[in-house]
């Protein structure tokens, strides 16, 4: 911008004569510079809880016991549209299920159960219940103004005994029953800066139980979940923990919401080799993740999605890892040309050498229960603990335990794992596919090739089994073993067009990286503890898939 500046004509005046002096106007130009900042500041929100095993107690038959242990809920979040928090029970079944919000016996033989419920004392007919309560902590801050923690209201189921009077709206302030089913107990709708109390705003919980003079003696056990949800008006899918990771990721509940612009402030409030977990949107399905020591966030048991292609599952780059152009995300969707088939004895289209159709397996409900040997003949699997399926031809079970790490998960050829209907044109060395059936804003591992010598970054096989000493010049893993880690890389076999093979002798996970117009390159781990991060193999067969975090 030019500017011009005038100097305006002085007048000098002496005490005995009277003289003018005329200055010339003199032109300035000059350039102006704006420096402009901008700071964005994303959304951080999290809650942790103090005291979570603290709700104990001895209490005999006929009695009526109050205020079990105290838990504290600490609540960040600087959402402006605030935030709420909502709770279910999901013991000894998935949230909404028959037994969520029961307490279930865990030693006596019949597992007798607790039914959520208000009776302090015997009734007509006797029956035993527990129920929760809330109240806010006397260390928030503020309690009464604009930042004040809001406890919510909900039904009251009546008891057996109550029925007639019906459920009536009652606060979670005083003793409520626990839901079955994901309920708001507490919000904050605005206002939700932290400049009241250095500590955040808390929560606290506890619990009572009455039991009845015929209840079965055993140690009987429950859990509430609490979650935490922003802005204040979002609502929670029904979303199970998986048995073995039971503590949320803080601050997300979808693999997906994970962007670049939360992903450091996520990752900070985790603790490495820690299991959480986080659900797939596309099925709710969860899975346990882990923030390992190349410092991602990484699924620490396989990927267990079932491609549909009727229309109910959308696969675009909201929900799936398609259309990544090394920065961001494109516009991009795929509709699959073949669902994931749910029985042995059909074969795959593909051949040895095609694998440009995608086609993957669902075993259904299989574990690996961490011991080496094969589990494909009927005595292999009854010695394992497991239930031979002679329709389908192979072990329903393969572990008694149902340790989510071990879960066996689903099959793809390197076609469906990179989310494609025909892969032909990847058949250069070393080319990157750069999208995959994972989640959207996660993806398949790179597959770095040993000659190319140690990795100096995260993302690939070989960077993260350097960071845990493994994949030496010898190839073999040191003790523990990989799947006694966080890491928990499971010897799951693979599926080779019309049958399961080699669990509990090997493992292969995919990478998104070809080989050639025939192989993909792939991790591989073996019973012998033989580990190579630049494995290739076939893209035809069937292999499983850990996803990492963009």
């Amino acid at each position: 911008m030019k500017k011009t500046t005038t100097l305006i004509t002085s007048i000098l005046t002496t005490a005995t004569a009277l003289s003018g002096i005329i200055l010339t106007s003199t032109f300035v130009s000059a350039d102006d510079v704006v420096d402009e900042i901008n700071i964005t500041v994303p959304v951080s929100c999290s809650l942790s809880g103090v005291g979570m095993n603290s709700h104990n107690a001895n209490i005999a038959n006929g009695i009526y016991t109050a205020d079990i242990g105290t838990t504290t809920l600490t609540a960040f979040c600087n959402d402006n549209e605030g935030f709420a928090i909502y709770a279910a029970g999901y013991t000894g079944d998935k949230i909404g299920g028959t037994n969520s919000n029961k307490l279930v016996g865990t030693t006596a033989s019949g597992n007798a159960t607790i039914e959520s419920g208000l009776a302090t004392s015997a009734g007509n007919p006797d029956v035993s219940n527990w129920a929760m309560k809330l109240a806010i902590s006397q260390d928030s801050g503020d309690t009464t103004g604009t930042n004040a923690f809001t406890i919510d209201s909900a039904p009251n189921v009546a008891l057996p005994s109550e029925a007639e009077s019906g459920a009536i709206e009652a606060p979670f302030s005083s003793y409520h029953v626990v839901p079955n089913e994901y309920v708001k107990v507490a919000h904050k709708n605005s206002m939700t800066d932290m400049t009241t109390t250095t500590g955040g705003v808390k929560l606290t919980t506890t619990y009572a139980a009455y039991i009845s003079k015929t209840q079965p003696a055993d140690i009987y056990s429950g859990q509430v979940v609490y979650t935490l949800l922003h802005p204040a008006s979002a609502t929670p899918s029904i979303i199970t923990p998986p048995t073995s990771c039971t503590t949320p990721v803080p601050g997300l509940t979808y693999m997906q919401d994970l962007t670049s612009s939360n992903k450091a402030t996520i990752l900070s409030n985790m603790t490495e080799d820690s299991q959480y977990y986080l659900a797939d949107k596309r099925d709710d399905k969860t899975y346990c993740v882990a923030k390992l020591r190349d410092g991602n966030l990484w699924m620490t048991q396989n990927l267990d999605h079932d491609i549909v292609t009727d229309g109910s599952v959308t696969y675009d780059n909201t929900t799936t890892d398609l259309g990544w152009n090394g920065v961001s995300y494109s516009t991009a969707s795929w509709t699959p040309a073949s669902a994931t088939k749910a029985t042995s004895d059909t074969t795959w289209t593909t051949d040895e050498t095609g694998a440009t159709i995608p086609e993957s397996y669902d075993p259904g409900e299989l574990y690996w229960n961490g011991t080496a040997g094969s589990y494909n003949s009927e005595s292999d699997c009854a010695t394992a603990g497991g239930t031979w399926d002679s329709v389908n031809n192979r072990c329903n079970q393969i572990s008694s335990t149902g340790n989510s790490h071990y879960h066996l998960g689903n099959y793809y050829n390197w076609t469906a794992a990179v989310a494609m209907n025909d892969s032909s044109n990847y058949s250069v060395d070393g080319i990157d596919a750069n999208q995959s059936i994972c989640p959207a804003n996660w993806t398949l591992p790179k597959g770095d090739k040993l000659d190319q010598g140690p990795q100096t970054s995260p993302g690939s096989f070989q960077y993260l089994v350097e960071r845990y000493g493994w994949g030496s010049s010898s190839h073999l893993m040191t003790d523990p073993t990989i799947w006694e880690t966080a890491v928990k890389f499971i010897l799951s076999g693979g599926y080779t067009w019309s049958s399961l093979a080699s669990v509990g002798f090997n493992g292969v996970w995919w990478s998104s990286v070809v080989g050639n117009s025939a192989v993909a390159h792939a991790l591989y781990i073996n019973s012998l503890k033989y580990i190579t991060p630049d494995y290739t193999t076939g893209r035809s067969i069937g292999n499983t898939i850990r996803c990492l975090a963009r």
